[in-house]
């Protein structure tokens, strides 16, 4: 890895080496001295940027938060319509596949927070943001008369969080192709809505091939 002069550079850097180890290692079996000799440097400069490795991995977490919050936020604020946010945002919650690293931290990342209230308290905190994400855009939509939703919003938001949950791991091992989840999402979408799945299909912006 180059040696920038910009430390904010360096940083992202250090923290995507963190998460690709993580991927390949799993959060046990990375060490600081790991991150180091992946990154070209010594412990000892890692630590110029970051207080150890607990902080390396809480900066690697921030940045599959950044993707899967800020990124589904602001790409959907673009676009006309609560059927057209809905389909984009879940498109943009499916892995991309088993090389996927920030989405694999995210998962590794669940298993410490049965040992870490920092860890939990994140990680609440960014499954209720999406939960507040779907939650607004369902409201909308039934406002809209776009939607036709049965029942408590909020709840319903949660399961399509729980939904892209509980697949990811499934792209991530290989067992189920990114347009397969894609389809499932949006077929689930479309019951929970009355929205045609043909419509909800043809909308939003596509992050992969048809």
């Amino acid at each position: 890895m180059a040696r920038p002069r910009d430390q904010a550079l360096r940083r992202r850097q250090l923290v995507r080496a963190t998460n690709e180890l993580v991927a390949r290692k799993g959060m046990a079996g990375v060490r600081l001295r790991d991150v180091a000799e992946h990154a070209g440097l010594t412990p000892g400069a890692v630590l110029y940027y970051y207080d150890g490795l607990d902080e390396l991995f809480f900066r690697a977490y921030e940045a599959g938060i950044h993707r899967y919050c800020e990124e589904r936020e602001e790409a959907i604020a673009d676009l006309n319509g609560p059927i057209a946010q809905l389909a984009t945002a879940l498109r943009m919650g499916v892995p991309t596949g088993a090389d996927d690293v920030e989405s694999r931290l995210l998962y590794e990342f669940e298993a410490v927070a049965f040992r870490s209230e920092a860890c939990a308290q994140l990680m609440g905190d960014y499954v209720e943001r999406q939960v507040d994400m779907y939650e607004r855009m369902l409201i909308a939509g039934v406002e809209s008369g776009d939607f036709h939703v049965d029942g408590d919003l909020r709840a319903a938001a949660r399961v399509i969080v729980a939904m892209e949950d509980g697949h990811g791991p499934y792209v991530l091992t290989g067992q189920v192709t990114p347009a397969d989840a894609e389809r499932l999402f949006l077929q689930h979408a479309a019951l929970l809505t009355g929205v045609p799945l043909r419509r909800l299909a043809a909308s939003g912006r596509r992050v992969r091939p048809a």
